[in-house]
């Protein structure tokens, strides 16, 4: 019987053990949410890629998935526009990227030759969802800046 007494007491103290540990690993996930939060919030300060997404009529598009990638084709950052059509894609170093913008419909833009530096690098489209995958290059993007000739008076 009383042997029958101890493996009672000891089912219902492994028990209790067992909860504990529970609750304790349920407060370490909630920590580790919120130090993942503080720190998203301390490389948004750092460099990155945004912009908005628009359709030919300036209307924002929803949704629209943006990879970041290397020259060796590697993914190293992606992100989606909100409702207003703006896009931010952090934890970029500085560098020359390729941008991809992934429609509703599955076709992309790409972009080539993003060059980032410290801050947020705007690259920002109003162009209707293509028909078929594009790619452009970052210059085509970008206005060009006339040069001011030296002129010789005659």
């Amino acid at each position: 019987m009383r042997q029958v007494l101890i493996f009672t007491t000891c089912l219902l103290i492994s028990g209790v053990a067992s909860a504990q540990n529970k609750t304790a690993a349920t407060k370490t996930t909630t920590t580790t949410k919120t130090t993942t939060t503080k720190q998203t919030t301390k490389v948004s300060h750092g460099s990155a890629i945004g912009g908005f997404i628009h359709d030919a009529r300036r209307h924002p598009l929803t949704g629209v998935q943006t990879f970041i990638y290397q020259a060796d084709s590697s993914i190293i950052a992606s992100g989606y526009t909100d409702a207003m059509g703006y896009y931010e894609t952090n934890g970029v170093l500085p560098g020359k990227y390729d941008l991809k913008i992934v429609y509703s419909s599955s076709k992309a833009i790409i972009v080539k030759g993003v060059p980032i530096k410290a801050g947020v690098t705007q690259v920002s489209l109003n162009v209707n969802p293509p028909d078929t995958d594009t790619t452009m290059l970052y210059t085509d993007l970008v206005p060009k800046v006339e040069k001011k000739s030296d002129k010789k008076k005659a």
